[in-house]
């Protein structure tokens, strides 16, 4: 009896030791960007027509510092995948996105819940996306 006791502590201090801690608190639940989001309309300043699109998922994380304001992104397409970590600027606005080899910048509104705008330039040409929780 006394060994599965023993058992039982050590697998219950392992599985605390290896489990994500849970991000209630978290400043970017708060500010409303944590979610899986996918693209559902791209503009240019150019044209100024609109673009919708599907097919495009954004998955926005906490990180193990919920209070901190970095996390972590992947972004999906049925040609392309990337991800890595990014920092947020609340005040400005702005969301810096990083990778292993670069990193760019947006802009971002948080129009509620389940609707987010990123805005940004792509070599001199300004983009507003709209994007919609999944």
């Amino acid at each position: 009896m006394r060994y599965i006791a023993i058992l039982l502590f050590f697998a219950a201090l392992l599985s605390a030791c290896t489990a994500r801690p849970s991000c209630e608190e978290s400043v970017l639940v708060d500010e409303g960007l944590v979610g899986h989001w996918e693209i559902y309309q791209r503009t240019d300043t150019v044209t100024m027509l609109p673009a919708f699109l599907q097919g495009e998922d954004l998955i926005i994380t906490d990180d193990s510092l919920c209070g901190d304001l970095q996390g972590l992104w992947e972004y999906r397409a049925s040609n392309s995948e990337n991800g890595g970590e990014f920092t947020l600027d609340t005040a400005l606005q702005e969301i810096v996105f990083f990778t292993l080899t670069y990193s760019f910048r947006w802009d971002y509104i948080v129009v509620d819940y389940d609707n987010l705008v990123f805005e940004y330039n792509d070599g001199g040409l300004d983009i507003r996306e709209l994007w919609r929780r999944k």
